[in-house]
């Protein structure tokens, strides 16, 4: 039997991925404990895990962003994205104090800043990678054979007050920063397949799927559920659970876009509400919807880029379109458009007709079909979850 620490930010995009893995790691008679926030301490002990609370200065909302970090209010563009990524290494001090580091394993949110501490220890548990984000050391990353994505011009001016606290709160340069420690952990458990990322023949990645579950006892289904019969093709409309506080940047434009096609529209709001006013009648709203039973519906996916609800989506062989620009989500949509399973665009917002146009492009081309499917076929080849709880707790594992 390992003992294994599981070390996760509290937020839904984080937590639904991992949340598998530490049931199936509970199932195989492992001793488990789990560092998040209070948000998600009974989500984790109904498992049977044991719950080390984030200290409040680690802790937030993600329903409240702003109200629950401190000098979040008011910040917007390049201003938020270096005070957020600045507030992930001020978290360090207070994640590593809630961190029995007596176990075999320690499984780390690549964005818990504590694994850049970690592993930069000589002595220390072995250390993997949880890999719900897009891959994405050294930074700037780019498709191969092409220049640095934008974050090449962009990385100095984001990075550099991060980097200086890092260098402060250890002190000395840690050489490394968000992108680059999960290369010296001791592997990558990326939850998605190779023809999705980047080759990277050196990397330590494991590709493991997309590990989320959504079913229909977690999120009950709607009166108007019977109208996805197959008598028209369905398209998902979503914002995810964080980007999603204006829904006038993708949500409503492809509502109004694809308003008259002959296509059923299927909007999740995820706890934000749409603008007043009557809805098309082609348009069906819930706020959350079981994945595992709308995607296999769908014919296509509109979504601002979550990296977990793209590979939830080719999953079942859903083509997309991608519009989004916050976050990791301009990594999401180049590996869209890179892999050929959609049209991505590394935007904040797009058009009504833009969208329908895209959208169209997507259900009429059958290549982005085709090539969705080759996804799902590539991640359904992938290991089994036993497998992966051998592979974390370096267990004999056949070989696939």
């Amino acid at each position: 039997m390992a003992s294994v620490l599981v070390c996760v930010h509290p937020a839904r995009g984080h937590v639904g991925p991992t949340k598998p893995i530490v049931e199936a790691l509970l199932a195989a008679g492992h001793e488990v404990a789990v560092v998040t926030g209070a948000r998600y301490r009974e989500t984790f002990e109904k498992l049977g895990a044991t719950v080390r609370l984030l200290p409040p200065a680690a802790d937030f909302d993600e329903t409240d962003l702003d109200g629950s970090i401190p000098g979040r209010a008011g910040k917007r563009g390049l201003k938020l994205a270096r005070f957020e990524l600045a507030n992930f290494v001020r978290a360090m001090p207070a994640q590593l104090s809630v961190m029995d580091l007596d176990v075999d394993v320690v499984l780390c949110d690549p964005l818990f800043m504590a694994g850049l501490a970690l592993v930069r220890r000589k002595r220390r548990p072995r250390v993997l990678t949880l890999g719900f984000v897009p891959f994405m050391p050294p930074v700037p990353t780019a498709p191969p054979g092409r220049p640095g994505t934008v974050l090449k011009t962009l990385a100095p001016l984001v990075l550099g007050p991060a980097r200086k606290l890092a260098e402060d709160l250890l002190g000395e340069d840690p050489g490394m920063l968000f992108a680059d420690w999960p290369l010296h952990s001791d592997g990558v458990l990326q939850m998605t397949c190779p023809g999705f990322e980047y080759p990277r023949p050196q990397a330590p990645l494991h590709f493991i799927g997309p590990t989320t579950v959504s079913a229909a006892n977690e999120h009950p289904l709607p009166p108007w559920w019977a109208d996805l019969d197959g008598s028209r093709p369905v398209v998902h409309v979503t914002q995810g659970t964080v980007a999603n506080d204006d829904l006038g940047r993708l949500a409503e434009p492809a509502i109004a876009g694809l308003a008259g096609e002959d296509v059923l529209v299927v909007v999740t709001t995820c706890g934000t509400p749409l603008r007043p006013g009557p809805l098309p009648a082609n348009v069906r709203v819930a706020d959350f919807l079981p994945y595992d039973e709308l995607l296999p519906r769908c014919a296509a996916m509109v979504t601002n880029g979550g990296y977990g609800g793209v590979n939830h989506a080719l999953r079942y062989g859903v083509p997309l379109v991608v519009v989004g620009a916050s976050e990791d989500k301009r990594e999401v949509a180049a590996r869209v458009t890179w892999s050929g399973a959609g049209i991505g665009r590394a935007r904040a917002t797009a058009s009504p007709r833009w969208l329908r146009r895209a959208v169209r492009a997507v259900l009429d081309d059958p290549r982005y079909r085709d090539r969705a499917r080759e996804l799902a076929t590539e991640m359904a080849a992938g290991p089994s979850m036993d497998e992966v709880v051998k592979l974390i707790t370096q267990e004999p594992c056949a070989a696939k």
